[in-house]
């Protein structure tokens, strides 16, 4: 049986017709051919913009080479005397279809192109190979009737073929190969080529490499939604992805952004907070045309370059003209802005994580940075209720977002109560049920100190917990320095250090705020510093400190505070 991306009960078909010819393909050729069904892709923006192509199935093979398979459904007719097609479904009803030997010409020449520029492709050296094309028509029982000038008989399926048609693939190799024997095979590097161009598996791993075992096992792969939407994005330019918090969102958009690069597109992938850009850095680190940062990062590096080619200190510049702004939120992105003027735009696609904490000055020079604006690609990812900075940002994508409606970080006992807090369309709770959220109880801060302390304690050395998989996130940060000095203060195992997101490594167990923390998440969080919180007014808040766990959820606080943000909010 032939390798299938997807496999055919998992695929999702647009006709009959499509579905009987990949489970006869499916069954009938050998374990050496691989079967691609609805490939879609972008070529890189060139001269004449961005071409789209796409193909019914791909069929691959290491020594015969890859096939375009377009498929049409129905009885199938032309006309040759006015060049249409049509097609009768069956209820009689007569369609106008395209041309499918041109459609197929089409992927083929496409398909060539995507090759061309893509750098795992251009790695393997491969130089020309088989590549050809052919229509298949399951309905009809007399294909032939199909030829004509440009559609040799060869290149033909119909429905006598189904019960063969690993023959019938042969026949349409060897019809090609015959045309051009200076051809080479593309090897099994060539059809596993295809397969991480087309048909790339994603498995997550833990963000910041900590895992549960038992819990993460069912966290390995992405949803169907999820899977779903990146697919989607193959096919468009411009979208905005909205989800909840453990929705996906960050794995969807740095699986994107390393893919665009992959496939040769200078991209560049932003976010608002330091330490989720650090730390996408570090995944990203040796994907070659991939730059990843914070906003103000980027805006840093423009208008640095700037001042060190042409003097200009456009920082200066932006205060005059905007004399009672804000350094970050105007004065930056005017001057960034002025900095793109300048020098001119540098990327061909742009994936931006944490949207809902843009302000509305940092879209221009934004868009400003895409070669073709029009043509480029911009993906945006948002969760309306991580914004816990108050932004209201005017996002350059039109319509409404695609959205993602399962969690998939946390278990459903952490769903409950850190959904308490959200407000927007439903998200579905994650099939790992997990322990429940506890509670400890202590009326001050000093007695709240000794019960982390205890509980750090046995995590580490009763139930072998690492201390990088631990975060103690604060909400209200007035008292930080206090309370990080009181934790200093514990009698706590020698193997666990305390430190800021940006220490993060082996032995580390991080102490920061919950507006820093966002985009990250830890196996096991506690909660502090919420004695004061105000469930509406904090409720952001709250919702983004809770979500960070993926398995264990400490709430500590006193007894009032804690029932307070564990009620039901309406």
């Amino acid at each position: 049986m032939a390798r299938c991306y997807p496999i055919p009960s998992d695929a999702v078909f647009e006709s009959n017709a499509e579905l009987r010819v990949y489970e006869a393909l499916a069954e009938k050729l050998g374990s050496d051919y691989v079967i691609l069904h609805s490939v879609a892709w972008i070529s890189r923006p060139g001269k004449d913009g961005p071409r789209e192509g796409e193909t019914d199935i791909l069929i691959a093979h290491p020594t015969r080479g890859v096939l375009v398979l377009e498929v049409k459904g129905g009885r199938v007719s032309l006309d040759y005397s006015t060049l249409s097609w049509t097609s009768i479904d069956g209820n009689n009803k007569i369609h106008k279809i395209k041309n499918p030997f041109d459609q197929a010409r089409r992927g083929k020449f496409a398909l060539l192109e995507k090759l061309k520029e893509n750098p795992i492709w251009k790695k393997m050296n491969i130089g020309r190979f088989n590549l050809g094309y052919a229509v298949f028509a399951p309905s009809v029982g007399d294909g032939d009737r199909l030829s004509g000038p440009d559609a040799p008989v060869e290149i033909i399926g119909d429905r006598r073929d189904l019960n063969s048609i690993d023959v019938w693939v042969e026949r349409v190799f060897d019809f090609w190969s015959q045309n051009d024997r200076a051809n080479q095979p593309i090897g099994m590097r060539g059809v596993d080529g295809l397969v991480a161009l087309f048909a790339r598996s994603v498995s997550t791993r833990p963000l910041l490499s900590a895992r549960i075992a038992d819990e993460d096992d069912f966290r390995l792969s992405l949803t169907t939604r999820q899977a779903a939407i990146l697919d989607v994005l193959r096919r468009q330019r411009r979208v905005m992805i909205a989800g909840g918090a453990g929705t996906g969102k960050t794995l969807i958009a740095r699986e994107k952004a390393v893919r665009l690069a992959s496939e040769g597109m200078r991209t560049l992938f932003i976010c608002y907070n330091r330490g989720l850009a650090d730390h996408l850095r570090e995944l990203c680190s040796g994907i070659e045309g991939l730059d990843v940062a914070t906003f103000h990062q980027v805006c840093h590096r423009w208008i640095t370059l700037v001042k060190s080619k042409y003097g200009r200190d456009l920082m200066s510049e932006a205060r005059v003209e905007i004399p009672r702004g804000n350094e970050f939120d105007h004065h930056m992105p005017l001057a960034f802005a002025n900095a793109v003027d300048i020098l001119g735009p540098r990327y061909e696609a742009i994936i931006v994580d944490e949207a809902q904490d843009f302000g509305d000055e940092f879209w221009l020079p934004i868009e400003m940075l895409l070669t073709r604006p029009e043509e480029a690609m911009l993906y945006i990812f948002l969760d309306e209720n991580q914004d816990i900075y108050g932004r209201s940002a005017e996002i350059p994508v039109q319509g409404e977002p695609m959205v993602l409606d399962r969690n998939c970080r946390n278990t459903d006992a952490i769903h409950a109560v850190a959904y308490n807090h959200y407000r927007g369309a439903l998200v579905d709770p994650p099939e790992i049920n997990g322990a429940d959220v506890e509670c400890l109880f202590a009326s001050d801060i000093h007695k709240q100190t000794k019960l982390i302390g205890t509980l750090i304690t046995k995590l580490i050395v009763e139930e072998h917990v690492a201390p990088h998989d631990v975060a103690i996130l604060l909400c209200d940060v007035g008292d930080r320095t206090m309370r990080e000095a009181l934790l200093q203060k514990l009698p706590l195992p020698s193997s666990v250090l305390l430190g800021r997101i940006e220490d993060f490594g082996p032995g580390q167990l991080t102490v920061d705020s919950v507006a820093r923390f966002k985009g990250l998440e830890r196996p096991v969080i506690v909660l502090w510093a919420f004695d004061n919180c105000s469930v509406s007014a904090d409720r952001e808040t709250l919702y983004v400190g809770m979500s960070r766990a993926k398995s264990l959820l400490y709430l500590c606080g006193s007894r009032e505070a804690c029932d307070r943000i564990l009620s039901i909010v309406t």
